[in-house]
């Protein structure tokens, strides 16, 4: 959400109701927007964290305001998303597919193409060749199985990133806070992303590095910008799976089993561009909030 959909408050741990509130959640709710987009956006502007659920909660009719970070596989084919660029109505965003184990999703039109354009045209000027995390040192090497560049934004660095993170944590019931920050990536023709997994080993010093700054990566959504004339699929080989990039399509995936464990059917890749040039959004989902690494 951008600032200016925030609700106006006084000082920190602020936990009285009034009017303004009650009016600003009665039209958020009325334009689509989930609990925790709500809830968060009271954190942000200073209210305590038991009153902002239970004033959600009321204003939605005492339904729960989510406190998860589990994503949740729904058993429906759609699933209604707050988008603020096509107020006042809130679209449905459909299914595609729906796989139970490993857990993956197919979004149709999670974006709109004006919104697609958007972010490449954002990431232009901020393409730098695509790092990879050192396993044993926690640095960001370069290596010859990334060959994409890519641009990282922070997270609401941008009032179009404020709105599609809003979306995003509508769609997957993961927190907006607990995302890393956007990762605009672009592959030129023969360009890949050999077969890797997106979470990290905490057996392996640099990637536990990682884990002390969110937590453990639970799941990650790659937002199609462009449709390729040829090539560049997203690869499940471990399950025979191959996900085509069509322009504004979104692919979710989570590799938290419900043991805690994590779910080694995700390993995934990126497949050459056999012809023009692929665009991608990539978002990492922690079970923790998120802060950069220092």
């Amino acid at each position: 959400m951008t600032t200016d959909t925030r609700p106006a408050v006084g000082s920190p741990g602020y936990a009285t109701s009034s009017p303004e509130l009650e009016r600003w959640l009665a039209r958020h709710i009325a334009e689509g927007f989930g609990a925790e987009s709500l809830v968060l956006s009271m954190l942000r502007s200073g209210y305590d964290a038991v009153f902002a659920r239970t004033a959600v909660a009321t204003a939605m009719g005492h339904r729960p305001a989510a406190s998860s970070a589990t994503p949740a596989t729904p058993a429906v084919t759609r699933a209604t998303v707050a988008s603020p660029a096509k107020r006042p109505s809130a679209p449905e965003v459909q299914v595609l597919f729906s796989l139970q184990a490993p857990a993956i999703r197919l979004y149709h039109q999670l974006l709109s193409d004006a919104e697609c354009d958007a972010l490449i045209d954002l990431a232009r000027g901020r393409l730098a060749r695509s790092p990879v995390v050192n396993p044993d040192t926690g640095d960001e090497n370069l290596i010859d199985a990334r060959t994409s560049m890519g641009a990282m934004f922070q997270v609401g660095e941008h009032a179009l990133l404020q709105r599609i993170e809003a979306r995003i944590a509508a769609v997957t019931g993961v927190p907006a806070d607990h995302g890393e920050g956007l990762q605009i990536l672009n592959y030129k023709p023969g360009g890949e992303y050999q077969p890797h997994f997106d979470f990290f080993n905490p057996k392996r010093p640099g990637e536990a590095r990682q884990l002390r700054v969110g937590g453990q990566r639970i799941a990650t959504l790659v937002i199609y910008l462009n449709t390729p004339p040829a090539g560049g699929a997203t690869a499940f080989p471990r399950i025979g799976l191959e996900v085509e990039p069509v322009k504004g399509n979104a692919v979710y995936f989570s590799y938290r089993l419900p043991d805690g464990t994590l779910d080694e059917r995700t390993l995934h890749a990126g497949l050459p561009v056999q012809s023009g040039e692929k665009w991608i959004a990539t978002k990492w989902l922690r079970e923790h909030p998120y802060r950069a690494v220092v």
